[in-house]
C-alpha cells in the first residue's frame, strides 16, 4: 500500500495498481535512443505483475506504529516476505520469463533492505537467528526458483545456439535479461514517483539504452502531479496516467479493523498525472 499524504486526507494506492501503472509505462518505453524490451509481451507482463502478491496485505491493510495506514516503505519483514514470495509465485504461474523478472526483483529488494543502516528500519536488521533464518530461507528459495526458470528458458551457458558460438548466444540472452530487469526497476521508480507523496528517489537505478549498452540513470522530479523524466526514454511526447486511489479522512486509527472500515467506506477516485520530458518543464 502506498499512503499518499494530503492536507486533510490519505490517498491509498494499492501496490498492484502501482505495478499496473509501471506496466503502462513499459508499454510506451522505447524511441530512437532507447530499445524496446524483448520478449515484449513477457517483459511487460512481468513489470505489470511485479507486486501482484501485495493484495494479500492491501485487501486487508494494516496500521503502522504511528497508527496511520502502513506505507510500503514501512513494511515489516513478515509482511514483506509473504507478499514478495506470492508475487514471484503468481507471476511464474502466468509466464516463466515474467516470473524470472519478478523473482530477480524481490530478491534484489531483500538484499537492499537487509543492507540498510539499523536506524532506517529495525525490522530488517536480522539480529536474531530466527529472523536471519527466515530471510536466508526466502533468498535461497528465490535463487532456486531462478535456477529452475533459467533451465526452462534456455538461459544456461551450456545450451547450444544455431549458426553462432554458444557463448555469443547466451551472452546476448544475459544482456537482454539485464536490460529487461533494469527496465522493470526504472518503470517501478517512475510509477512510485507518480504515486507517492514525493518521489522516493531523484534518479532511477542504472538503465541500459540497449542490451549490452553503457548504463545511465534517469533523473526524476515532480511538478504538481506530473513526473519529469530526463533523459526521455518513451515513444510519445508524454505518458498520460490514471491512478486509482481510495480517499479516506486523514486520521489516526486505533487498530487495523478501524482502518479497514475507513478504507471500505472511502471514496474511489482517479489521480490524473502525466510523465513528461524535461524540455516541457
Amino acid at each position: 500500500m502506498i499512503r499518499r499524504d494530503e492536507q486533510d486526507a490519505f490517498l491509498l494506492i494499492s501496490q498492484h495498481d502501482h505495478a499496473l501503472i509501471s506496466g503502462e509505462l513499459a508499454e510506451q518505453f522505447g524511441n530512437s535512443a532507447f530499445a524496446k524490451p524483448q520478449p515484449l509481451e513477457s517483459v511487460i507482463r512481468g513489470i505489470r505483475l511485479h507486486d501482484c502478491g501485495w493484495p494479500l496485505h492491501d485487501d486487508r491493510p494494516t496500521i503502522n506504529p504511528a497508527d496511520m495506514p502502513l506505507d510500503v516503505f514501512e513494511t515489516p519483514r513478515d509482511i514483506a516476505l509473504k507478499v514478495w514470495s506470492a508475487s514471484a509465485d503468481r507471476a511464474a504461474a502466468e509466464d516463466q520469463y515474467a516470473g524470472l523478472l519478478v523473482s530477480l526483483h524481490v530478491l534484489n529488494l531483500s538484499v537492499f533492505v537487509t543492507t540498510l543502516p539499523q536506524a532506517h528500519d529495525r525490522s530488517f536488521n536480522l539480529e536474531s537467528p530466527p529472523d536471519r533464518f527466515a530471510m536466508a530461507k526466502f533468498q535461497q528459495h528465490e535463487i532456486a526458483r531462478q535456477e529452475d526458470l533459467r533451465l526452462k528458458l534456455g538461459l544456461r551457458t551450456d545450451r547450444p545456439g544455431h549458426h553462432k558460438l554458444p557463448h555469443d548466444v547466451t551472452q546476448k540472452k544475459e544482456d537482454q535479461l539485464t536490460f529487461n530487469f533494469r527496465l522493470l526497476q526504472a518503470m517501478d521508480a517512475i510509477s512510485l514517483a507518480a504515486c507517492c507523496t514525493k518521489p522516493p528517489s531523484s534518479q532511477t537505478q542504472d538503465v541500459m539504452p540497449q542490451p549490452g549498452g553503457a548504463p545511465l540513470r534517469l533523473n526524476l522530479s515532480r511538478r504538481g502531479n506530473d513526473v519529469i523524466v530526463d533523459p526521455w526514454p518513451f515513444a510519445g511526447e508524454a505518458v498520460e496516467l490514471m491512478i486509482p486511489v481510495c480517499r479516506i479522512e486523514r486520521n489516526k486509527f486505533k487498530d487495523d479493523d478501524e482502518l479497514r472500515a475507513a478504507a471500505a467506506a472511502g471514496s474511489s477516485e482517479v489521480l490524473n498525472c502525466r510523465v513528461v520530458p524535461a524540455k516541457n518543464d
